[in-house]
Parts: structure tokens; C-alpha cells; sequence
């Protein structure tokens, strides 16, 4: 099991090509802090069709054509859990001068996903292509897939213009599916107020995804209070115009005893998890024949030289 690695003063970055080329490390070099939610179990190669249920559980994947599984769409095939390009292995085309050039290609479209990784002080940077490889057009949506480690009390940061998100799961009906709720606070099926902000406790029983549509600004973050630090993601709304939100306080997987404590901010093409919801709502993607599309991501660290309060941290995230 190879693991590449992309490191300067602020910042070390893993790769594991081998297995989806998932990140599998996001560390503050000042404070040694993780930053990735580590695997719930032993990296294994995963069969062609399996639910992302057999997966490791952890990491940084990416999503692509869909998140959910899906059957055949206009004579397309059927996509499978998650996607396919976190059950296979990439392939390195550069590790040289700071830079992990990786690349898939899809199984069930015929797609070809290339990432560059390379650092900019306390930024990971994450260039993407997407070629059709073939001579016809082809439906897709990608989705960043970062299960991030979280401590109670650590605070999800949104622009102002999202008051309101949709409901695309919540465990137990916490909420209603399918439903548009406030941002951040929400009144539960129960009739409880819940700030959705805010990290829970592991209770064993919340989990939520959320979609929110984004408006000028592209950035989400998540704010570690007792250590001053946080990541910001930011990226093109015109490229990426929605952004998924899975809190997950331990009700997944349902099997095992090992269970997700993770925020996963996942900037996506499309504003639902299933290619075959958002082929129906309008927001999947065409990709012509031999066409490319691309965008980028960057995931920047704030608090790597010295602590900032949340105050000044919800303005430099803004910025």
C-alpha cells in the first residue's frame, strides 16, 4: 500500500492511490491536528457493485457519476453506491515537485477523472479534470466526498445569503424528507429547536443530509474552538453551484459497531445525491463527446500560524 504524501511547514497531506485515491490525512503541522476522519476499518478493495457500507468508512473520497446508487438512466447504465471511483485504484501520472497528479476512470460512464494536489502555504489545492472519453454525450455529477473528524461543540460555518437548506435524509425522520428547513436553526419532527451549526454529541441516532444551494459566494468551513484552527473550503459557485452537508453523530452504518462522528461539506455539481433525482430536478451535467470540464478546490487552514478566535475566524473565512 503506497502512501503518497504532500507536506510543508504548515501542512501534511496523504494519498492513498491504491484505494480510490482517497486523502486519508489532513494534519496541522504547528498543532498536530487530524483534520480527516480516520477509517472505521481495515482498507480492502471492494467489489465492483458494493454499498459504500463495505467501504472503510472514513476519508476523503470523490463521488463521480453520482452519490447515490442509481438504475439505468436513458439507456446509461446503472451507477453503484457512491459511485465507482472510490472502489478502484488510481493511477499516479506525477509525484514529483510538490505536485500528486492522479487519475480514474469511471466503470459505469465513460468518464476520466484527473486531480492535482499541490500545497500554497496552509492550503491544499485540488485541480480537476473531466474528459468523456467516448463519441457520445454522457450524464454525470461529481461530488467532493470529505468525511471530516469532529469534536462536540465544533462550529459549521455558511455564507449569510443560505438561510434555508433541503432535506434529502435525516435518520428517524428527525426531519421530514424531501423538505426545506431553516439555516441553522430548525424546529425537529419532535418540535424541538436544533442548532444544525453546531456539532451534537455521539448520540447514536442523528443523521442529517442537507443541500443547500449556494448563491455569489463559494466557501463552507468548520471551526475547532479549544484549538483555534479550522478548514475553509472554497471553490467557483458557477462550477459547483450546491453544496451537500452529511452530519452524521453515529446512526451510520447501520451495521457494526464502529459508527461515523463526521461533517462531510461537500461541494457537488448537482443538488441531489441520486444522478437519476437530478437528471429529474435539472441539475446534472452533460459532458459532449471528447468534451472536458474543469474545476478547482481548496481547502485552506486557518489558525496554522497561531490561533484565531471564531470572531476573526468567521471573517477571514468570508474573505
Amino acid at each position: 500500500m503506497t502512501t503518497l504524501v504532500l507536506q510543508n511547514s504548515l501542512l501534511k497531506v496523504e494519498f492513498l492511490p491504491e484505494f480510490g485515491g482517497k486523502i486519508v490525512s489532513l494534519r496541522s503541522v504547528r498543532t498536530g491536528e487530524e483534520f480527516i476522519l480516520p477509517p472505521l476499518k481495515d482498507y480492502a478493495h471492494i467489489g465492483c457493485s458494493a454499498d459504500f457500507g463495505a467501504s472503510d468508512g472514513g476519508g476523503f473520497d470523490e463521488c463521480l457519476p453520482s452519490v447515490a446508487s442509481c438504475e439505468k438512466i436513458a439507456g446509461e447504465p446503472s451507477v453503484p453506491d457512491h459511485g465507482d471511483l472510490w472502489r478502484i485504484p488510481w493511477h499516479a501520472d506525477s509525484q514529483d515537485d510538490g505536485i500528486i497528479v492522479l487519475h480514474a476512470e469511471s466503470v459505469s460512464r465513460p468518464l476520466r477523472l484527473t486531480r492535482k494536489a499541490s500545497l500554497e502555504e496552509a492550503t491544499l489545492v485540488l485541480e480537476y479534470e473531466l474528459t468523456n472519453l467516448s463519441d457520445r454525450p454522457t450524464s454525470w455529477l461529481w461530488s467532493a466526498h470529505p468525511l471530516l473528524r469532529v469534536h462536540a461543540g465544533d462550529r459549521i460555518l455558511l455564507p449569510d445569503e443560505i438561510d434555508v437548506v433541503e432535506v434529502e435524509f435525516s435518520a428517524d425522520d428527525l426531519f421530514k424528507n424531501k423538505i426545506s428547513i431553516p439555516w441553522p436553526i430548525a424546529r425537529l419532527s419532535s418540535g424541538i429547536l436544533t442548532d444544525l451549526s453546531s456539532v451534537p454529541r455521539r448520540d447514536g441516532s442523528t443523521a442529517h443530509k442537507l443541500f443547500a444551494r449556494m448563491g455569489r459566494a463559494g466557501w463552507c468551513a468548520l471551526y475547532r474552538r479549544e484549538l483555534g484552527q479550522g478548514l475553509v473550503l472554497r471553490f467557483d459557485p458557477n462550477a459547483l453551484p450546491f453544496l451537500g452537508l452529511w452530519i452524521c453523530a453515529g446512526a451510520w452504518p447501520s451495521t457494526g459497531a464502529a459508527k461515523q462522528y463526521t461533517v462531510a461539506l461537500e461541494p457537488t455539481t448537482s443538488g441531489a445525491d441520486s444522478l437519476d433525482s437530478a437528471v429529474q430536478t435539472g441539475t446534472s451535467r452533460i459532458l459532449n463527446a471528447r468534451e472536458h470540464f474543469c474545476w478547482r478546490l481548496d481547502l485552506q487552514l486557518l489558525g496554522a500560524f497561531e490561533p484565531t478566535d471564531f470572531e476573526n475566524f468567521a471573517v477571514a473565512a468570508r474573505l
